[in-house]
C-alpha cells in the first residue's frame, strides 16, 4: 500500500470514527443497539476498544514476525462480543471512551509507521477489519427513539 492509500484509509477511518463517536457522546445513557443484548454508548466504546486493541496487537505481531491471534468465525465473534460486554460492565462510560480513543489513536500510529515494503495482504486485512466499515456498521445498528 502506498502513502496515498494509507492516508486515504486513515482519513476515511477518522471520518467514520468522528461520526460514530458524535452519536455515542450525544446519547450517553440511551440503549443504542436494541437487537440481542442492549448496548449503551459505554458498551459500544468498550467493544470498539477491545477489537481495536486486538487488531493493533495482531498488526504489531505480524510486523514482528510473531504469530497473530487465531481468527474467529461468526459464532465465535458473537460469543467473544457477549463475553467482553459482560466483563466490561465494570467500566464507566468515561473509562470505556478513554480506552476506545486510546486504541484508535494507537491504531493510527501503527498504520502510519508501516513502511510501504511491509504491506502485505495480512496487514491489509487486519487494518481494514476494524476500520471504517466496522465503525459504519455500528452506526447502522444504532436505533434512536
Amino acid at each position: 500500500m502506498d502513502e496515498a492509500a494509507v492516508t486515504q484509509m486513515i482519513a476515511r477511518d477518522r471520518v467514520e470514527w468522528d461520526r460514530l463517536t458524535a452519536v455515542l457522546d450525544a446519547h450517553p445513557g440511551d440503549v443504542l443497539h436494541k437487537a440481542g443484548a442492549p448496548w449503551t454508548s459505554r458498551d459500544i466504546y468498550a467493544h470498539l476498544a477491545r477489537w481495536l486493541v486486538h487488531s493493533n496487537a495482531d498488526m504489531e505481531a505480524h510486523r514482528a514476525g510473531l504469530p497473530m491471534s487465531p481468527p474467529f468465525d461468526a459464532a465465535g465473534t458473537e460469543g467473544i462480543n457477549s463475553r467482553w460486554q459482560k466483563e466490561d460492565v465494570v467500566l464507566t462510560l468515561a473509562e470505556a471512551r478513554a480506552k476506545a480513543f486510546g486504541a484508535f489513536e494507537r491504531r493510527e500510529q501503527i498504520i502510519r509507521s508501516i513502511r510501504a515494503d511491509e504491506w502485505d495482504s495480512t496487514l491489509d486485512r487486519v487494518c481494514h477489519y476494524d476500520g471504517w466499515a466496522h465503525l459504519e456498521m455500528h452506526r447502522g445498528y444504532i436505533s434512536l427513539g
